[in-house]
C-alpha cells in the first residue's frame, strides 16, 4: 500500500469532529516525514498533550537517529485509543496493538537492543498509551527505515479492513512537524532542545571523568 500525503485530513482532523450518532472507532494512522530527532520527539509529546484534538484512535510512527542509544537509529510508534464501547483500553488490549507492530517488522530488522514498551497514562487522565521503540542500527539504510514504518503502518489498515477490533480506516497521511501542522509544536521543540543539550552535556561529563554538579 503506498503512504499518501493527506494535508486537509490532518488540518481538520486535529480541530475534533462531533456526531450525534453511535460512536464509530476509526483509526487514524500519521507517519512523520521528518528524521530529525527533535522534531519527532516534539511530536510524540504533542500528541500526548494534546489529545483532545485527536479523533477515536490514533497510530503514530516516527524514525530519526537517537543519542539515547549511542547515536544508533530509531522507530516510535505511538498508540492512543479506546474500544468500541468508548472504554478505556485495557493492558492486554494494548499488548495486542505491540504484538502488531512486532508481527510487521521485517525479518532481517536489525535491533541492536529489546524494544522498549510503555504503557502510560494520556495527560487529560482518560485512558492510556502505548508508546515502543525499536533501536536499530546506525548503518541502516533510511529507505529501510521507510520501509519498516509502511510494514507497520499497512499491518493496522490489513486490521482495519479485516474487521478484527472493531476498526474502521479513516486515513493514512504523512506528517511534517512543524506549526503549520501541529500548533504550538515550536515551543515543544525547544524544551526538547535544551533537554537534549543537557544529556549531551552529562554524557561528556561521564566520559571526561567529572561527576555531576548540582546548580
Amino acid at each position: 500500500m503506498i503512504l499518501s500525503r493527506s494535508l486537509q485530513f490532518c488540518r481538520t482532523g486535529f480541530r475534533g469532529l462531533s456526531t450525534s450518532h453511535p460512536k464509530s472507532i476509526s483509526l487514524q494512522v500519521l507517519v512523520s516525514q521528518s528524521n530529525d530527532l527533535v522534531a519527532n520527539v516534539a511530536l510524540e509529546e504533542w500528541m500526548k498533550r494534546c489529545s483532545t484534538h485527536r479523533t477515536n484512535n490514533l497510530l503514530l510512527l516516527l524514525s530519526s537517529n537517537t543519542i539515547v542509544h549511542n547515536n544508533c537509529k530509531s522507530i516510535h510508534a505511538f498508540f492512543s485509543g479506546e474500544d468500541e464501547r468508548g472504554k478505556t483500553l485495557s493492558t492486554d488490549q494494548l499488548a495486542q496493538q505491540a504484538n502488531l507492530v512486532f508481527s510487521a517488522l521485517p525479518k532481517d530488522t536489525a535491533l541492536v537492543e529489546l524494544p522498549m514498551v510503555r504503557v502510560a497514562a494520556e495527560e487529560n487522565g482518560k485512558g492510556n498509551n502505548l508508546l515502543i521503540s525499536l533501536p536499530l542500527d546506525s548503518h541502516v539504510d533510511d529507505d529501510v527505515l521507510k520501509t519498516t514504518l509502511q510494514c507497520i503502518a499497512n499491518s493496522f489498515v490489513q486490521k482495519c479492513r479485516g474487521g478484527d477490533g472493531g476498526y474502521s480506516l479513516s486515513r493514512i497521511s504523512l506528517v511534517r512537524p512543524d506549526g503549520g501542522w501541529f500548533p504550538g509544536i515550536q515551543e515543544i521543540q525547544r524544551d526538547v532542545q535544551l533537554s537534549l543539550k543537557e544529556i549531551e552535556a552529562i554524557k561528556l561529563d561521564k566520559a571526561n571523568g567529572k561527576p555531576k554538579t548540582n546548580g
